[in-house]
């Protein structure tokens, strides 16, 4: 019985990973890190008399999935955004909606959650 206790706690601890998408952006190599910060945040105010393409939709999540993880955060969230904007060949977001912070959940497996839609722009400069 002590075993499987032992089995569970480890589990809880050490076990798999966050079910929602997301990227260690500490491992990019600098020119990669460099060219997600250049994604900029638009509103319609600064797309206005822009042209621009809407590429798709990207999802961002910022998930403490172990429990030394740091606290979920809406600009983590807003960082994973930008990186995967850059990988679908964005140079920028708009219409960034952020859920309010979700506790611990199954669905998820994260211990706290932010999440974060936007549309990816290609951006005529």
């Amino acid at each position: 019985m002590k075993q499987v206790v032992g089995f569970l706690v480890a589990g809880a601890l050490f076990g798999c990973g966050a079910f929602v998408p997301t990227v260690d952006l500490t491992a990019l190599s600098a020119s990669e890190k460099h060219e997600v910060r250049k994604i900029g945040i638009y509103d319609q105010n600064l797309l206005q008399g822009k042209s621009y393409k809407i590429l798709n939709i990207v999802e961002g999540n910022s998930c403490k999935n172990k429990t030394w993880d740091p606290p979920a955060t809406r600009t983590a969230a807003i960082d994973q955004l930008k990186y995967f904007a850059y990988e679908s060949g964005a140079n920028g977001i708009s219409d960034v909606q952020c859920s309010n912070r979700e506790r611990t959940s199954l669905n998820t497996n994260c211990w706290d959650l932010i999440s974060c839609t936007a549309n990816a722009l290609k951006v005529d400069e």
